[in-house]
């Protein structure tokens, strides 16, 4: 498995990203190899941290039109896009 952190910045208060955070999640849901997905917030960074069976899946949703709408989203910045091995053992 290996796992993606998504995190940015943005001043968009968060019951006006309710629809849009749930039709990116809709969408998601179709990207091969994903396992799991999880909104993420800490004031005004907000992200996701998302599994997927492997990097070669996570690798290929970084370089969707999905992942590149998110980064193009206007209001968003500072992406950081951080990716880790998961260990399966431990987990």
């Amino acid at each position: 498995m290996h796992a993606i952190m998504i995190t940015f910045s943005t001043s968009i208060p968060t019951d006006k990203l309710v629809g849009p955070f749930t039709d990116y999640a809709e969408a998601l849901r179709e990207q091969p190899g994903l396992i799991t997905k999880t909104w993420i917030q800490d004031g005004s960074t907000l992200g996701g941290c998302h599994l997927f069976e492997d990097r070669a899946a996570a690798d290929a949703y970084l370089a969707s039109d999905l992942a590149a709408g998110l980064r193009a989203t206007e209001g968003f910045d500072d992406f950081d896009v951080r990716g880790f091995d998961v260990l399966a053992d431990l987990s």
